[in-house]
């Protein structure tokens, strides 16, 4: 065809270009006045009938489909011997043009993306796949919409097949590893390409670059690409774990369909936008070490790196001199751990921070090959654990786990442990039914299960359960305890099997102080245990140290202690890693996993904030302060909290008027659990000083005066609450045989206290206690039916009880008028209402608010018309009380950024 000529309707006005397929023009149809693009077979193929019929294949396939992303076929005709299609003229450029200016912003590529796995995905609906995807098969005009074009090689996957079965077709650089092997194909074969397309977009060069066809086949099937995160600065790791998912090898890993593909796209440009995702600035390979930063620490991530961004290429022959390099340092590394005392040396290696959070999310835990992380999470009630691969998007939850807590992993990766309320159990991260290995020897009590460990060769498994550890066969049997009776231990963690003998590190609470932690390590062999300093959840990191969470109740951030497998003895001061972690694992390639309890720990600064009943954030007031434990005065005008602002645990007021906090005790122990009295003119508190016991105190809210004395016993003592007459001080006392019970003492004129009075004592833990405002009632929580829930009975005696929770319940307050009761469940605050005049009923517990900031240690109180609710919020995000739910944060090769630290 020449330029001006005719064929049917259409006259020819420009060529646009060649394939390998056929010749494209631009034309006018000269019957509907519209521009179209002409697409012939090529002429060296008109002799070819099976090329014929692909080529017919092509439009009728193509003429199938209607999407805005998919070029629209017209017509398909033959005409004096040539055989072509109308179609639809995109006025643009095709994607490979676009690309060789260089790569495209994140936002474009991740729009473009988006529009081809869509176009795709309509396409994979009617059975359609493409085989072809590749950057000059898209077409991206002006305004930045893209149309999918040339299906050539499509193929109806239910229609019988015209060509041989085992022919591999396509541009080789984007064929996936099963259509290069000729094996037959299916839509993720597409899925495949589209990764490839997108590593283009981003990096501005192929996955796959092998310098001739069978080099290139070789690649694809066997090797894996350069990673993006370390070929262009300011990508994300969400969108490196995208590309991947389409880039995995097996089919059966890779990413099942394009409308998922177009998700994750849609979802991380979003996350973009709000500077919410994880952003990796990688410096180039030059022997420095990259660094890392977040999203939030971006001007602009969408556009953190534009076209024209620089991009680190590296030769083979580089890449595989920088191994050799790592391999010889991890040689000198291993060496150093086998005779040196000091913490080993491992090979400087990025550090990569990236986190995740996931909805109810609790205790987590991190595989020892560093590839899955499993945490327990609670969802619309019920807590079940949950599954992520480190390289995926997507959690999932194992079934049958309904009620599990604490998971932790076998030595290889496979297995995983966990705990109930009666039992210790194990499954396969496979699924499948879990195998029960032994009943809790504290079943059903608060503390039932309190950690687990897999020893390192794997025939046994540590744990803690009520004040004790012991050890079973993994294949299950009866629990061994390993303390003795005096000794106390929970959150058990084996030492490598490289330590001098086989032993384990555990938290312990010394004189039974459980507000106040330390960490121990135990001798399995000699039963020797000793005592390594404060602080709690230890566990072994392959960079020679101890990692672990705060010693006291509701802390958070993580420290790391030098420590020798040889002498099973510290070598070196701790430092902290961070000041808001907990909960944390490492695994065996030195990637550190831990909770984030944004707002929820003592490394962090919270306000209070009052909420309405539907928890809409009415105004924050007070100060900023790590604080927890709060208590709204009989008036609501102050607020006494626990702080641990000035060293140890004290209470202070804040004066919500004048907007100023004040500090109420300043002994050098544990003072904490405020609890007002019905004038408002003294505050009641816990006092813990580690070797003399516990006491109640008494003292003036405006610390004037001493402190006097109510109660004191050699037992853990907590949670008092003043009756509103002022005559009663309820409150807790725990001990080893009765578990928590709950006494009273009536108060005096003079100050004096009664002696103790038992309300409730039993075999279950009851505590957390607080009296109706009309002195009739007594609401608590308990654990006898295997899991917290709220209880109340008549004060001080009388028949009856009524359960007020029915799906667990926490930290319960009543309505001024005793007309009714609020609990947490989780991350929601509930509402029960209650009526006393003709006998006592309850009604339906109803849902008033969910917020992240209810959740932990965080702690809320009421106002006397139930009206409003005082909570706290992270203090940099005041105004967006839902800013920071807890997070799952992952640092690969953790580190290295603490290398340099003077030993």
């Amino acid at each position: 065809m020449h330029i001006g000529s005719s064929i049917s309707h259409y006259r020819i006005v420009a060529k646009l270009g060649e394939g390998g397929m056929g010749v494209v023009y631009k034309a006018e149809d000269t019957t509907l006045e519209r521009t179209v693009a002409l697409k012939f077979l090529a002429q060296h193929l008109l002799n070819d009938e099976e090329a014929k019929e692909r080529f017919l294949r092509e439009a009728k396939a193509a003429a199938a489909l209607s999407h805005p992303n998919i070029c629209t076929v017209y017509e398909i005709a033959e005409v004096d011997g040539k055989t072509f299609i109308a179609m639809e003229f995109v006025k643009g450029e095709t994607l490979e043009e676009r690309i060789a200016a260089g790569p495209l912003t994140l936002k474009d590529a991740l729009d473009i993306g988006r529009q081809v796995a869509d176009g795709l995905e309509a396409a994979h609906e009617e059975n359609i796949i493409h085989r072809d995807i590749k950057p000059a098969n898209v077409m991206v005009d002006a305004k930045g919409r893209a149309k999918v074009m040339d299906f050539g090689l499509a193929r109806l996957t239910e229609a019988s097949r015209l060509t041989k079965t085992n022919t591999a077709m396509g541009t080789v650089a984007y064929m996936s590893p099963e259509h290069a092997q000729g094996i037959e194909v299916d839509t993720r074969t597409d899925i495949w390409a589209l990764g490839c397309v997108l590593y283009e977009m981003i990096s501005g060069q192929r996955p796959f670059q092998g310098q001739y066809d069978q080099a290139l086949l070789y690649e694809i099937v066997h090797e894996e690409p350069a990673a993006l995160t370390g070929l262009r600065t300011g990508v994300p790791v969400e969108l490196e774990f995208i590309v991947n998912e389409c880039l995995a090898k097996d089919r059966d890993d890779r990413t099942a369909t394009a409308q998922e593909v177009s998700r994750k796209l849609r979802t991380l440009a979003e996350k973009l936008k709000s500077g919410h995702s994880t952003i990796l600035r990688t410096a180039p390979m030059t022997g420095a070490v990259p660094a890392t930063m977040t999203g939030a620490q971006t001007a602009n991530p969408a556009e953190a790196l534009p076209a024209g961004a620089v991009i680190v290429q590296q030769s083979r022959l580089q890449i595989e001199r920088i191994v050799a390099v790592v391999l010889a340092v991890t040689l000198v590394g291993l060496l150093a751990i086998h005779f040196s005392e000091a913490p080993p040396e491992i090979p400087e290696k990025p550090v990569t921070r990236f986190s995740f959070t996931p909805e109810g999310v609790g205790h987590v835990s991190i595989s020892p090959d560093g590839k899955y992380v499993a945490y327990a999470a609670t969802i619309d009630g019920e807590r079940s654990l949950w599954i992520r691969a480190l390289a995926s998007e997507f959690p999932r939850r194992l079934e049958q786990t309904e009620g599990a807590i604490r998971p932790f992993w076998s030595p290889d990766s496979l297995s995983i442990g966990f705990g109930t309320a009666t039992e210790l159990k194990k499954m396969s991260i496979e699924g499948g039914i879990p195998i029960t290995l032994c009943e809790l020897p504290s079943a059903g009590a608060n503390f039932a299960f309190r950690g687990g460990s897999w020893s390192p060769d794997g025939e046994n498994i540590a744990l803690a359960s009520g004040d004790n550890l012991y050890e079973i066969p993994a294949r299950g049997g009866q629990p061994v305890p390993l303390l003795e009776e005096e000794a106390n231990g929970f959150e058990p963690h084996y030492l490598p099997a490289d330590a001098k003998s086989r032993a384990l590190v555990y938290t312990s609470a010394p004189g039974n102080n459980y507000t106040m932690q330390g960490l121990a390590v135990l001798d399995l062999e000699t039963g020797e245990h000793r005592d390594l300093g404060l602080g709690d959840e230890p566990v072994y990191s392959p960079s020679g140290h101890l990692v672990y969470g705060p010693s006291t109740m509701g802390g958070s951030g993580l420290w790391a202690m030098p420590f020798s497998l040889e002498t099973l003895e510290p070598t070196g001061e701790a430092f902290p890693i961070n000041t808001g972690g907990r909960w944390t694992t490492v695994s065996h390639n030195g990637t550190l996993v831990y909770l984030d309890d944004i707002g929820g720990g003592a490394g962090r600064a919270r306000s209070l904030a009052w909420r309405s009943r539907t928890g809409e954030l009415l105004e924050t007031v007070g100060q900023p302060q790590t604080m927890g434990q709060l208590a709204v005065s009989p008036d609501s005008q102050r607020v006494a909290v626990r702080s641990a602002e000035s060293g140890d645990p004290d209470v202070w007021i804040h004066d919500l008027i004048r907007s100023t906090k004040t500090r109420l005790t300043f002994d050098d122990v544990i003072e904490e659990q405020p609890a007002w009295s019905p004038s408002g003119g003294e505050i009641a508190y816990r006092r813990n000083d580690p070797g003399q016991g516990d006491r109640l105190m008494r003292k003036a809210a405006d610390g004037t005066g001493e402190a006097i004395v109510v109660v004191e016993s050699e037992n853990p003592l907590g949670a008092p609450d003043w009756s509103h007459d002022g005559r009663y001080l309820i409150y807790y006392e725990s001990d080893s045989e009765t578990m928590a019970d709950i006494r009273y003492v009536e108060l005096g004129t003079d100050g004096d206290a009664s002696e103790p009075v038992t309300f409730l004592s039993t075999l279950n833990n009851e505590g957390l206690a607080k009296l109706s405002p009309d002195g009739r009632f007594l609401a608590y929580q308990s654990d006898e039916s295997g899991q917290g829930e709220i209880y109340v009975r008549p004060f001080p005696g009388g028949a009856g009880k009524w359960q007020v929770s029915v799906n667990g319940g926490t930290r319960v307050r009543w309505r001024g008028d005793s007309s009714e009761l609020f609990y947490t469940e989780g991350q929601t605050l509930m509402a029960v209402s209650v009526s006393a005049e003709q006998g006592f009923t309850l009604g339906q517990p109803q849902v008033l608010f969910v917020s992240p900031n209810l959740a932990g240690n965080r702690g809320y109180d009421v106002s006397a018309d139930g009206q409003q609710f005082l909570t706290m919020v992270p203090a940099q995000d005041a105004d967006d009380a839902e800013a920071a739910p807890p997070s799952i944060r992952i640092v690969e090769n953790w580190y290295e950024e603490f290398r340099d630290r003077a030993q």
